[in-house]
C-alpha cells in the first residue's frame, strides 16, 4: 500500500485524507493483524427461516477460505446430524482456514464438537445475571461450568474463545469478574466481547475494548449485531482500539457486521494490510443470496429482527416465565409500526421449548419436554428437507 497517500490507491479506491490525518490516529492502537472469523453459516443461519444444508455450507466455506478468512463457523454440532456432516467435511475438504464449531456451557455439546475435528470452538456464557440464571443456580455456578467446559477443550487440543452474550450491556465491573475468572482458571485463548442487541456507538466501543484490555491478558474477538445499523463502525472502532480478532457475515446475514464491509473498511478507510482477495467478494455475496433467497440485512425491518426461531431465545423466554425473571426488553418493533410484534417460527434451528412456546400460542395441549424434544427433531429434518421454517 502507498505511504505517500494511503487514502489514494490508483485502480482500487479514494477515500478521505482526514482517517490519515496524525492527530485523527494518534491514539489509536491497531493491532500488529487481524484475524478474520466469519459466522455466516452459524450466526448467519439463525436468520429466521434461512437453512443451509451441509452440501451448501461446504460450498460456502471453500470461497470464504479462498477469500482469506482465518477461520470458518461452520455449526452448533448440537443443532441437527445434517450440521455435524458439514463440519466433518469442512474439516475434510477446505483448506487455508480452521474450521471452529460454536457450542453451549455443556460437555454433551462439547462431545459432539470434539467429535467433528474441528480446530476450535466458541463457547457461550451470558453475562448478565438475569440471563445466567435462566440456565444455573448463580453466578458462581455458572462461571465454573464454563471452566471445566473449556479446561477440557483445551486438554483436547481445542483452540478455546470465550463468547460473552449481552457483555455490552453487563456492569463493567460484573464482566470484570467474568473474564478474569475464565482467563485465569480456564486458560482460554480468547475473549468475544458480544454487543448481542446492537447498541453500542463507535465510540462507546472503543471506550469499552480499552477498558477490558486492561484486565484480559489474551487476545480480544469483537461480535457486533446490526440491530441499529452500527456494526461495521462497531466493529472497526474495536479494531482501532485493539481487539484482534473480528466476527463478519457475509452481506450482513444474521444481522451481524458484514464480512465485505468490514474488509473494505479496514483496508481502505483505515489502512491495513490484509491477506485477502477482494475479488471473490462478490461472488461468495451472490452464493449466500442463492442459498437463502434473501439480500443483504436492513437494520429494524429485516426478519432477524421481526421473527425467532433459534431454539436458545425460545429457551430463554420460557426459563424466564417459569423463574419469574423479568428480562430487558432491548427494543419494541411497535414503534416502527410493527404492530405483529416478534413472531415464533419452527425450524432447523428450534428445540423443545419452541415447540412447547408454539403450542401454548395456538392453544395447543403443551406436551411434556421429552415429546417435545421428538417433535423438534421431526420439524428439524423437514425444515432441512425444505429448506425453509415449517
Amino acid at each position: 500500500m502507498s505511504q505517500e497517500k494511503p487514502w489514494e490507491q490508483p485502480g482500487k479506491w479514494f477515500v478521505s485524507p482526514y482517517n490519515f490525518e496524525e492527530e485523527v490516529r494518534k491514539n489509536w492502537s491497531l493491532p500488529k493483524r487481524v484475524i478474520i472469523h466469519d459466522t455466516t453459516l452459524r450466526d448467519g443461519e439463525q436468520t429466521p427461516g434461512v437453512v443451509f444444508r451441509s452440501d451448501e455450507k461446504v460450498e460456502i466455506a471453500k470461497i470464504l477460505a479462498e477469500i482469506g478468512v482465518d477461520r470458518i463457523e461452520g455449526a452448533i454440532p448440537s443443532v441437527s446430524d445434517d450440521d455435524r456432516i458439514a463440519l466433518k467435511r469442512m474439516k475434510k475438504e477446505v483448506s487455508g482456514s480452521e474450521i471452529w464449531a460454536e457450542i453451549r456451557t455443556r460437555e454433551d455439546d462439547l462431545n459432539l464438537a470434539i467429535d467433528c475435528d474441528v480446530d476450535g470452538i466458541i463457547v457461550e456464557i451470558p453475562v448478565p445475571e438475569e440471563f445466567l440464571r435462566l440456565i444455573w443456580k448463580d453466578t458462581e455456578e455458572g462461571i465454573r461450568k464454563h471452566i471445566e467446559v473449556v479446561t477440557r477443550a483445551k486438554e483436547h487440543g481445542l483452540k478455546v474463545t470465550t463468547f460473552l452474550p449481552f457483555s455490552t450491556v453487563a456492569p463493567l465491573d460484573r464482566l470484570k469478574y467474568f473474564v478474569t475468572r475464565i482467563v485465569g482458571e480456564g486458560k482460554v485463548d480468547n475473549v468475544a466481547i458480544v454487543d448481542t442487541t446492537g447498541v453500542l456507538l463507535p465510540w462507546s466501543t472503543q471506550w469499552l475494548i480499552k477498558k477490558v484490555k486492561e484486565f484480559c491478558k489474551v487476545p480480544i474477538e469483537i461480535h457486533c449485531h446490526n440491530t441499529w445499523g452500527y456494526a461495521t463502525a462497531n466493529t472497526i472502532a474495536a479494531v482501532i482500539s485493539g481487539a484482534e480478532v473480528i466476527h463478519t457475515s457475509i452481506n450482513g446475514l444474521g444481522g451481524n457486521a458484514a464480512l465485505e464491509e468490514c474488509i473494505m473498511g479496514l483496508l481502505a478507510l483505515v489502512g491495513m494490510d490484509l491477506d485477502v482477495k477482494t475479488e471473490k467478494l462478490y461472488e461468495a455475496s451472490q452464493l449466500v443470496e442463492k442459498y437463502t433467497g434473501i439480500g443483504c440485512y436492513k437494520p429494524f425491518f429485516d426478519r432477524t429482527e421481526r421473527y425467532t426461531e433459534i431454539g436458545i431465545l425460545a429457551a430463554f423466554i420460557r426459563k424466564a416465565r417459569e423463574k419469574g425473571i423479568k428480562l430487558p426488553g432491548f427494543f419494541n418493533p411497535a414503534i416502527l409500526g410493527i404492530k405483529e410484534g416478534r413472531e415464533l417460527l419452527l425450524g432447523k434451528k428450534s428445540g423443545r421449548h419452541a415447540v412447547m412456546l408454539k403450542s401454548e400460542k395456538l392453544g395447543l395441549p403443551v406436551p411434556p419436554e421429552d415429546k417435545a424434544r421428538i417433535i423438534a427433531q421431526k420439524i428439524k429434518e423437514l425444515s432441512i428437507k425444505k429448506k425453509g421454517p415449517i
